[in-house]
C-alpha cells in the first residue's frame, strides 16, 4: 500500500499497517532495509498478563480500509480486533492505527485508537510507542536542544559494557573523535513538556527525520515525565506510555474487567532537506518551525475519527492561582509561572502516577492566571504546583467538561504544607536535585556532549560511583549556617561501594543550633521532599542515630530508577514530620537521614528540599 504526495512516498504492508518505506529527495527508503520489513517503522506494546512474564505485541492489523481519499487528504486504517479465544497471544486490545498524507506535506501523520471493552482479562500494558529504524550508513546526528555526531550499531557491539546494558564505552569508533566516551540511550531522555521535536539529520544528502508531537494530551505520567526519544540504531521513538523514570508507580495496571479507550497522538513524521552547500544545522531550524506551525495547528481538524474531537468539540478553563503562605506573606501571593492541569480525579499530586487518561497543562502568568484551551470532554481535577513552593495543590471540586464550554473557576488559593515559621532550609523546592552538587565524571567515561559545565551535567554516566570517592570512610555532614548545599550536599544519597559487589547504608547528618526548646513550646516540624526514590527507605531520626527504631520511616519507596538512568528527578514524595519538642535540645541538635537499603548501586534518593520549622507559636518571623 502507497501514498505519495509529490514530496514523500510512503509504503505500508497491508493489512499490517507497517510502515516499510519512506521515499524522500532522491533517497529510495530512509528506512533501514537491511531490517525486514516489519521492522523499520511500527507500533509496539509491553504488557502481560498479572503475575506472568512480560511479551511484545506489534500490534499488527488484520483489516484494512481507506478511510478518506480525495485530492487533499488520504487517511488509511489498520485494525486489529480481540476476542476471548485470542486468549494470551496477543494484548487484549482493539486497535486501529490510522495514517494521514496532505496535499503540500512533507510528512506523514499517525495516531491510533486502542479500546479495552468491558469484562476483558486483566493487564499491564508498560509501555506503547511508535519506532522507526533509519538507514544507518546515512543518519549520523541526533537533535533535540542538544547535538551529538552519534556511533554506529557497530561501534556499540565492539564496545566495552558497563554497568546494565544500555551504556557502553566506546573503545575503537568508526569516527575516532567518540573514542572514549560512554553512549547511553538515557542520556538522551527528555521531559513531555520539552519533548516537541527530535530527530536524526544525514550527511550526504543532507537530510532530516523529524518525529514532532504537537500535544502533551495523550502522553502518560503529566508534563514533567521524562522518556526516551532518540538513540543508536539510529532510532527515532514516540513514547506514549513508558516506565522509565516512575516504574510501576505509574499506574499501567488494567483491572476488573473495566473499559478503556484512548486516542494517541496524532504525531507528524517530518522530513526535509537542504543542498550539500549548506549548514546541516539549518534542517533543525526549519524542524523546529514546522514544530510550532504543528503546535498551534492543535488540535487538528483533518483527523477522521469521532474518537478525535476537533476544537469545536472541546472546552476552556481558566482562573488565577494563589498562595497563602503567612509565614512568607500576610496577604496571599501570586502564583507565579506555577505549573496548573486537569488529569483524571485522584489524590493530590496523582496526576505524575496517572496513565490512562488525557492531561492538559499549561504554566501560569507571573499574576498565576492560567487559561487551559481544548480540553476533551470528561471529568477532571485540577492540580498544580508552584516552583519555589512546596508541595502540591489539587482543587477539590469535579470540574465537568462539555463540548464548547468556557468554565472560569476564578481566584483559588493555595495553602501549602506549613505549620510553624522556617528555621532553616535546604535546597530549592522545585521537584528536582538540580541545584545540589553534581561532581565531575571520571574521564574516561566522559559523554563529551555533557560537558562539566553543561545544565545536563548530571547525565554523565558512573555519578553514583563518584559519592563513594568523595566519602569514603564517613558520610555526608551538613551544617546549617555553614555548609552551602549547592557544593556540600550530594545530589543522590545512595550506598558506599565497598568492593565485590557489596553495598552499605549510609547515613547523612544535618547539623543545626535551637534556642528555647521547652516542653511547652510545642511540636516542630520537619517538611521533606524527596525528588525521586529507587529502592530506597529513608529513616530520620533526631539525635540519636543509634535508636532502634527510627522516629520516621518512608518504608520501602520507589521504583524511578532516575540515578541509573542520568535522571536529576523521578517521581516527587512529600512528608511532613511531626517532630515533637522533647526530641529536640537547647543548642546543637543533628538530624540523623538514613537510606537504608543497600542491594545496588542505584538503590537511593535524591532530595528536592529539606526544611525545619519552629511550633507556630513561636510567631510569624523565620528564625533563620
Amino acid at each position: 500500500m502507497v501514498m505519495d504526495n509529490g514530496l514523500v512516498q510512503v509504503t505500508l504492508s497491508s493489512p499490517g499497517g507497517d510502515i516499510t518505506g519512506i521515499q524522500y529527495n532522491g533517497i529510495h527508503n530512509v528506512l533501514e532495509t537491511k531490517n525486514r520489513e516489519g521492522n523499520r517503522g511500527y507500533w509496539d506494546v509491553v504488557w502481560n498478563v498479572p503475575g506472568n512474564h512480560i511479551a511484545y505485541d506489534r500490534l499488527k492489523g488484520t483489516d484494512f480500509n481507506v478511510i478518506m481519499e480525495d485530492e487533499d487528504q488520504v487517511e488509511l486504517s489498520f485494525k486489529k480486533t480481540w476476542n476471548f479465544t485470542n486468549g494470551n497471544s496477543s494484548a487484549p486490545l482493539n486497535v486501529d492505527k490510522r495514517y494521514i498524507m496532505r496535499r503540500g506535506s512533507s510528512g506523514v501523520y499517525l495516531y491510533a485508537i486502542l479500546e479495552r471493552l468491558e469484562g476483558w482479562p486483566d493487564m499491564d500494558m508498560d509501555q506503547i510507542r511508535i519506532v522507526f529504524k533509519l538507514q544507518n550508513d546515512k543518519y549520523i546526528n541526533i537533535i533535540l536542544s542538544r547535538q551529538r555526531i552519534m556511533p554506529t550499531p557497530r561501534d556499540r557491539l565492539n564496545a566495552q559494557r558497563l554497568a546494565y546494558p544500555e551504556a557502553v564505552l566506546l573503545t575503537n569508533p568508526t569516527n575516532t573523535r567518540l573514542r572514549g566516551e560512554v553512549d547511553d540511550k538515557y542520556q538522551y531522555s527528555c521531559e513531555n513538556k520539552d519533548n516537541r521535536v527530535h530527530g536524526w539529520i544525514s550527511e550526504n544528502p543532507p537530510v532530516g527525520f523529524w518525529m514532532i508531537t504537537p500535544s502533551d494530551e495523550f502522553r502518560a505520567g503529566g508534563p514533567l515525565k521524562q522518556d526516551l526519544t532518540s538513540h543508536v540504531g539510529p532510532t527515532t521513538l514516540s513514547m506514549f506510555t513508558s516506565t522509565h523514570y516512575s516504574g510501576k508507580d505509574l499506574n499501567t495496571k488494567y483491572r476488573n474487567g473495566q473499559p478503556w479507550k484512548k486516542v494517541l497522538g496524532p504525531v507528524f513524521v517530518y522530513l526535509n532537506s537542504i543542498s550539500s552547500l549548506e549548514d546541516p544545522t539549518t534542517l533543525w531550524e526549519d524542524a523546529k518551525d514546522q514544530m510550532s506551525i504543528e503546535v498551534n495547528s492543535w488540535p487538528y481538524d483533518f483527523p477522521q475519527s469521532e474518537d478525535f474531537p476537533s476544537s469545536n468539540r472541546r472546552g476552556n478553563v481558566s482562573g488565577q492561582l494563589l498562595v497563602d503562605d503567612k509565614y512568607i506573606s500576610d496577604r496571599p501571593m501570586w502564583a507565579s509561572y506555577a505549573y496548573v492541569g486537569l488529569a483524571a480525579p485522584g489524590g493530590v499530586g496523582s496526576w505524575q502516577r496517572e496513565a490512562k487518561g488525557y492531561q492538559f497543562w499549561v504554566q501560569a502568568d507571573e499574576e498565576g492566571r492560567f487559561f487551559i484551551e481544548n480540553i476533551r470532554a470528561g471529568h477532571y481535577n485540577l492540580y498544580a504546583w508552584v516552583p519555589g513552593i512546596v508541595g502540591d495543590c489539587r482543587y477539590d471540586a469535579i470540574i465537568y467538561i462539555q463540548p464548547g464550554c468556557d468554565v472560569k473557576l476564578g481566584v483559588l488559593v493555595y495553602e501549602p504544607p506549613r505549620n510553624g515559621p522556617t528555621l532553616w532550609e535546604i535546597g530549592i523546592p522545585d521537584r528536582t536535585a538540580a541545584e545540589f552538587f553534581v561532581p565531575d565524571t571520571y574521564p574516561t567515561l566522559m559523554n563529551k556532549l555533557f560537558g562539566n559545565q553543561s545544565t545536563h551535567k548530571f547525565r554523565q554516566y558512573g555519578l553514583w560511583e563518584r559519592y563513594s570517592d568523595l566519602y569514603p570512610k564517613h558520610d555526608l555532614t551538613y551544617t546549617v549556617g555553614i555548609s552551602n548545599y549547592h557544593q556540600d550536599w550530594f545530589f543522590a544519597q545512595i550506598p558506599r561501594n565497598m568492593g565485590n559487589h557489596t553495598y552499605q547504608a549510609t547515613t547523612w547528618q544535618i547539623k543545626f543550633e535551637i534556642e528555647n526548646v521547652t516542653p511547652i513550646t510545642g511540636n516542630y516540624t520537619l517538611q521533606l521532599a524527596l525528588a525521586s526514590a529507587s529502592a530506597s527507605e529513608l529513616q530520620v531520626r533526631f539525635n540519636d542515630r543509634r535508636a532502634n527504631r527510627p522516629h520516621f520511616t518512608t518504608r520501602l519507596i520507589g521504583r524511578d530508577n532516575a540515578i541509573a538512568r542520568h535522571g536529576i528527578y523521578g517521581l516527587y514524595w512529600f512528608y511532613s514530620i511531626n517532630v515533637p519538642s522533647h526530641l529536640l535540645r537547647n543548642g546543637n541538635n543533628t538530624i540523623f537521614l538514613t537510606q537504608s537499603r543497600s542491594k545496588s548501586p542505584f538503590g537511593g534518593i535524591m532530595y528536592d528540599y529539606i526544611r525545619l520549622e519552629g511550633p507556630p507559636d513561636t510567631g510569624l518571623i523565620s528564625l533563620e
